[in-house]
């Protein structure tokens, strides 16, 4: 063996003791701090809880876990047992919303005593309820209260059959002799945007409720899905809608086969007529002339 390997070999046991030094020094320390410190168990949620959350269903999906702590680093009131979890937790609402990993505490969680009201008995007689959803420009951007009113625009295309006489090769016989071609039929297509519906009453939005005689009542202060990037609240698109059988209609039908756009309209909104806009009225004029002259 040379003198540089010999070397070599020498400076690999030392490094090597000396790592294992420091290596028991460490863990005597780790122990001195633990001794006389009392491991606990506690549970943790595995994933946000949204305020409002219910407990029960809580319990029955798989968002907490169960791990060690050492007594110190505990909150106050943090549940020790699966036991305790499920009587603190059965039957009760999240007070506020919980972070992913955070302790789970006896303080988190609230029995909702207050009394709600079926949304079925907030519908006056011969209407009815419909939930629609737009993104959040079409939506007014989270505007639109619950008790609030609004309109619904509807985008469209139209198609017009055109008469016989107007569709091209009309008369032309066809190959076989003493038999005419029957015209195909043809269609123009129109655009069109006009109110559908006016002066919609808003029963809820998400599933947050229309107050009633005063009182705000909150079925749910987070719906699922109401966080956008970055933690912020995003602008509520789902809304319950008051509406009568023939409103109903109008709205499945517009949203099933065109573009709906809602306005927020205030208290002392009237209805007005509105004969919708299509290209040829969109600039107000003869679009024709006004581009080529004449």
């Amino acid at each position: 063996m040379g003198r540089r390997a010999l070397v070599l070999l020498v400076a690999l046991i030392l490094a090597g003791v000396a790592a294992f030094s420091v290596y028991m020094f460490v863990s005597g320390i780790e122990d001195e701090v633990r001794e006389g410190r009392e491991e606990v168990v506690v549970f943790r949620a595995t994933q946000a809880v949204p305020e409002g959350q219910d407990g029960d269903l809580f319990l029955q999906t798989p968002m907490w876990e169960q791990s060690i702590d050492q007594m110190e680093d505990v909150p106050a009131g943090f549940i020790r047992s699966e036991e305790e979890l499920r009587a603190v937790i059965g039957g009760k609402v999240a007070v506020g919303p919980i972070a992913e990993n955070q302790i789970l505490t006896t303080d988190q969680w609230v029995e909702l005593t207050t009394d709600i009201t079926p949304l079925a008995e907030l519908i006056p007689s011969g209407k009815q309820a419909i939930t629609v959803s737009t993104d959040q420009v079409r939506g007014v951007n989270g505007f639109i209260r619950p008790g609030d009113r609004i309109n619904a625009i509807l985008t469209i295309d139209i198609e017009f059959d055109l008469l016989p006489e107007q569709a091209p090769g009309f008369g032309i016989p066809s190959g076989e002799e003493g038999e005419t071609a029957q015209p195909e039929e043809e269609t123009e297509v129109v655009t069109l945007s006009r109110y559908v519906l006016q002066g919609i009453p808003v029963l809820a939005v998400d599933r947050d409720v229309r107050p009633q005689e005063g009182e705000r009542q909150e079925v749910s202060v987070t719906p699922e899905g109401g966080t956008a990037e970055g933690g912020e609240t995003a602008p509520a698109t789902v809304f319950t809608l008051e509406v009568d059988a023939e409103q109903a209609e109008k709205f499945v039908y517009a949203f099933e086969n065109g573009s709906v756009w809602l306005t927020l309209v205030p208290e002392d909104f009237v209805e007005v007529e509105t004969r919708g806009v299509t290209i040829e009225n969109l600039f107000e004029g003869d679009l024709v002339q006004d581009i080529f002259g004449g």
